[in-house]
């Protein structure tokens, strides 16, 4: 046998392996979807795994192995994943000359006229917030200007028909109303159709190879850190290769989404479920694939070398998270109080940070102290971390540093002012309030007072309330 021959049939081979082994890594990833399913109550989730270019595995599944009430043909909101969608239009644009990612946000937007340093970069990779470029923050309020910013580079209408000229036309992808559409979020979709713009990501249709790398490259902090997120797309190295991702998580009896590529491996995952649970639970706006359970469950079916990069730390997390979601506090605690024998806290422990405000574990209160010091002194002006420091600290009663965390939120500059932004101040007026309402009642009641001026709506207005009622108690009861 010639060489040519022998390569060609080393070839053949590995390709009737790789048609072979798919059922089984479907039937794997399905189990899990099955599992999970049940375990969060989700009543349907569809998906399709796309490979080279083409799908080559579709489904539906529902938690009790029934039909699920929802398929591969369903459209829902997909949410944040919109975000992945604006990034390659905007890459459209800087392929095209139309505009710099490097463009101070102020030449497209006069409201950021006082803030020159604020690029369009910034807002892709969300650190346009405190001290542009110095700290990744979830901020999709500010995501949503790259909108306007687009319309204009391109001379366009509106930024819908920026998406159907820039994405959807090139990806074949069929267009449905979105009555909420932003560059943040909104786009309603299949999980066929969206399967549609994977494969044009991955045969390379809607951006070129240069430009799909530099969207998914970590930006770079100000100090040197890789951040969690590019141009829009989320994106980490796990097991040697680069993961990218983009998540959504709609109201909660609506919708959420993951859209994961493997660029290295030309294999993509869509995923959409008809409830807020694939994301919800497990914090990914923090930028943490590793705490996802259906990441890592398709990982571990189609890309094993990949998911041994999940270590068991980072699944006990995730199974925390599941047992926080049912409300099983007795099991989340007990598995929480398994975390110091994988070491010392980590700087990017978002997640376990969360897991740790809402248990208020005694029995972990040293380590629990490690855990906060660590994160906040990684990331001193991140709301969040902030706000996890508060209710941890003011759980153990140490009201002078749960004053300083939640008094440094309520201080952040540079904040859009966005519905996040209020709930923010909102839950940090709550913790100062409860902090002060044993000693100094009429305090109190001045933080539920700032609180209320932001206009929350919902359960953090009804926590409000309720702190107003006792504040006002108090202080009539008073001598």
């Amino acid at each position: 046998m010639t060489l040519f021959m022998r390569l060609l049939a080393g070839l053949l081979a590995c390709s009737l392996a790789s048609a072979a082994e798919l059922p089984a890594a479907r039937d794997k990833f399905e189990a899990s979807l099955r599992q999970l399913g049940a375990e969060l109550t989700i009543p349907g989730i569809a998906y399709a795994v796309i490979s080279n270019g083409k799908v080559v595995s579709t489904g539906q599944v529902n938690a009790d192995g029934s039909a699920a009430p929802m398929t591969i043909d369903t459209p829902l909101r997909f949410a944040s994943v919109t975000k992945a969608l604006t990034a390659v239009a905007l890459m459209r644009a800087v392929e095209r000359g139309a505009l710099s990612l490097d463009d101070s946000v102020s030449k497209w937007l006069p409201e950021f006229s006082a803030r020159p340093e604020i690029t369009v970069r910034h807002l892709a990779a969300h650190v346009s917030e405190g001290t542009p470029g110095a700290e990744y923050v979830y901020a999709t309020g500010r995501y949503a200007k790259l909108g306007p910013i687009l319309t204009k580079a391109f001379k366009a209408g509106s930024f819908e028909e920026v998406l159907r000229k820039e994405v959807l036309a090139p990806a074949k992808m069929t267009w449905r109303d979105s009555p909420d559409l932003g560059a943040h979020a909104g786009f309603v979709s299949t999980v066929s159709e969206m399967s549609l713009f994977a494969q044009a990501l991955q045969q390379g249709r809607l951006i070129k190879a240069k430009h799909f790398d530099e969207m998914t490259t970590p930006f770079k902090s100000t100090g040197g850190a890789a951040l969690p997120v590019g141009v829009g797309f989320f994106s980490r190295e796990l097991g040697g290769e680069r993961v990218v991702w983009s998540f959504g998580q709609d109201d909660p009896d609506h919708s959420s989404a993951l859209l994961l590529l493997l660029p290295k491996r030309k294999l993509s995952l869509v995923l959409l479920a008809n409830t807020d649970e694939l994301s919800n639970p497990f914090r990914m706006l923090m930028g943490d694939l590793r705490y996802s359970p259906f990441a890592t469950a398709f990982l571990d079916a189609y890309a094993a070398e990949i998911g041994k990069a999940v270590g068991e730390r980072e699944r006990l997390v995730q199974s925390t998270l599941v047992s926080i979601w049912k409300e099983d506090g007795e099991t989340a605690t007990r598995q929480f109080r398994q975390l110091p024998r994988f070491g010392e806290p980590r700087p990017d422990d978002f997640a376990p940070h969360f897991i740790a405000s809402l248990l208020g574990d005694p029995e972990s209160a040293a380590f629990t102290r490690k855990l906060d010091d660590t994160v906040v002194a990684a990331h001193p002006a991140n709301r969040w971390a902030l706000l996890m420091s508060g209710g941890i600290n003011s759980t153990a009663g140490r009201k002078e540093i749960a004053t300083s965390r939640f008094d440094a939120i309520l201080a952040l500059q540079n904040q859009e002012a966005d519905g996040l932004a209020a709930l923010f101040r909102a839950w940090s007026c709550a913790g100062l309030a409860r902090i002060h309402m044993s000693s100094d009642p009429k305090r109190a009641l001045k933080y539920v007072e700032q609180g209320l001026v932001t206009g929350v709506t919902g359960g953090t207005r009804d926590d409000l309330d309720a702190l107003q009622k006792t504040a006002e108690d108090a202080i009539r009861s008073s001598p």
